[in-house]
């Protein structure tokens, strides 16, 4: 018999529309394991539209957010569910005592790494790992006093999908993004470290008793889907991504080995995507997102199933160990749209 799963936030470019495919695609037996119920807080969703079942919920931080989903709970007989959104993420682990299923995320305790691009510096500090020097944008001067440009200026929090990430090329350009933004906008400056072939986006999944299952490497092609921005500065291609990743799946045990004594320095529990490039042979994190990655559609395809199997370590107490999945492939990406009934 089937297990009741919700996926929540299931817009077309979402992380939980990745992982509504990894379930329900009918070439994976995944699909005969799990009903899928999409839920996410706006209509115009891909993914309602993908499965039989659908509801909306609030947005995350609404305050009637819990108990809606309490009610989907009861509703749909539900036997987990896996959140599709860092703020999701968020606030259902904080909240996993007031469930009597499985909420599929990481732990609550290093949520702050993905939410709070300080506390992800912090961390790596303690942990005595390379950082990419992170001041506030109010700081700017600092920044400039002891790096070149180009630099980095993005929100200390909520940057899912890069969003609001610009390449700064001259302090020019700088000064027009500073009058651009408001008071107190939350902003940080970092400097762009190491260039874009070199960048990598990497899973190091972990049960629920935090035990490593595998990792995955994939290094990214900025192209795109993919290419957020680009510069030339002083005849070299500057280039920063979407988040929305596509590229090559490859093995590189010296990453993979970072990634997981990282995975295990933090305690991580399920889904860990980290992503870094390496400068000058040393690896430099600059995002880690203890949840599922935008690159699950594509990493369930070549055999890395991450919510498949992170249900099933929790509903049936399955152990894995590495996976053997595909490497030495490129994976591409493109749109996907969904034909829908306006009465629907």
């Amino acid at each position: 018999m089937k297990k009741n799963i919700l996926i929540t936030a299931v817009g077309g470019r979402s992380v939980g529309s990745g992982i509504l495919h990894a379930l329900t695609r009918s070439s994976t037996e995944a699909a005969n394991r799990w009903n899928i119920i999409a839920a996410d807080a706006d209509t115009f969703s891909w993914g309602l539209y993908k499965v039989k079942e659908r509801t909306l919920l609030p947005f995350a931080g609404e305050p009637n957010y819990i108990d809606a989903v309490l009610a989907a709970v009861k509703k749909f007989d539900l036997h987990a569910i896996i959140p599709g959104s860092e703020a999701e993420a968020n606030v259902l682990s904080k909240n996993k005592d007031l469930f009597n299923i499985p909420i599929i995320t990481n732990e609550h305790e290093i949520m702050p790494l993905m939410m709070d691009k300080f506390a992800t510096t912090l961390k790596l500090k303690e942990l005595g790992l390379p950082v990419i020097p992170t001041y506030k944008i109010e700081d700017w001067a600092k920044a400039l006093e002891k790096f070149e440009f180009p630099f980095i200026v993005k929100p200390t929090t909520g940057t899912g999908g890069s969003k609001g990430v610009t390449i700064c090329a001259s302090e020019i350009a700088l000064k027009t993004i500073l009058n651009n933004l408001p008071a107190n906008s939350g902003y940080c400056i970092q400097p762009l470290i190491g260039s874009e072939d070199e960048e990598y986006t990497v899973g190091v999944l972990s049960d629920k008793t935090g035990q490593l299952i595998d990792s995955i490497v994939m290094k990214r092609k900025l192209l795109g889907l993919s290419l957020l921005d680009t510069k030339i500065i002083d005849g070299k291609k500057m280039s920063i991504s979407t988040g929305y990743s596509q590229g090559y799946f490859i093995k590189h045990q010296q990453i993979q080995n970072f990634c997981e004594k990282l995975s295990a320095s933090i305690n991580s529990k399920g889904p860990l995507n980290i992503q870094l490039r390496i400068h000058k042979d040393e690896i430099y994190v600059f995002e880690i997102h203890p949840r599922f990655s935008g690159t699950t559609t594509m990493r369930a395809d070549v055999g890395f199933n991450e919510p498949d199997l992170l249900l099933r370590n929790y509903l049936f107490n399955e152990n894995f160990g590495r996976l053997n999945h595909q490497t030495e492939v490129a994976v591409i990406r493109a749109f996907e749209h969904v034909v829908v009934p306006i009465s629907e």
